[in-house]
């Protein structure tokens, strides 16, 4: 059988707050990616945006990143990245996505 590609899913955005539907999301795409047998998702990560993202009644990001752990402290695949939230200002998804690879996820 040839070796599976493994995969990172990450998230970014306001979860202002972080609801059930966005680790559906989660364990969806995950189900999807392993049905095929090509994949094999190994991590998914949640970023939460910075406070200067310009959403109007936006919750400060350590409460949202907090409410995001809170959520996931049952997950043994997901978890939160604060890089993200603690930037001073917005950070376009690539950035993100640039400094994920960096770090070998």
């Amino acid at each position: 059988m040839k070796s599976q590609i493994p995969v990172v899913l990450l998230a970014c955005g306001s979860f202002n707050p972080i609801t059930n539907m966005h680790l559906r999301m989660f364990e969806v795409a995950r189900d999807y990616l392993h049905q095929t047998g090509v994949y094999q998702v190994i991590k998914g990560i949640i970023s939460p945006v910075n406070d200067n993202y310009g959403k109007k009644d936006l919750v400060a990001a350590h409460h949202r990143v907090a409410m995001a752990r809170l959520a996931l402290q049952t997950s043994d695949w997901i978890q939160v990245d604060s890089w993200e939230s603690e930037q001073a200002q917005w950070m376009e998804t690539v950035k993100v996505l640039r400094l994920a690879h960096s770090k070998g996820i």
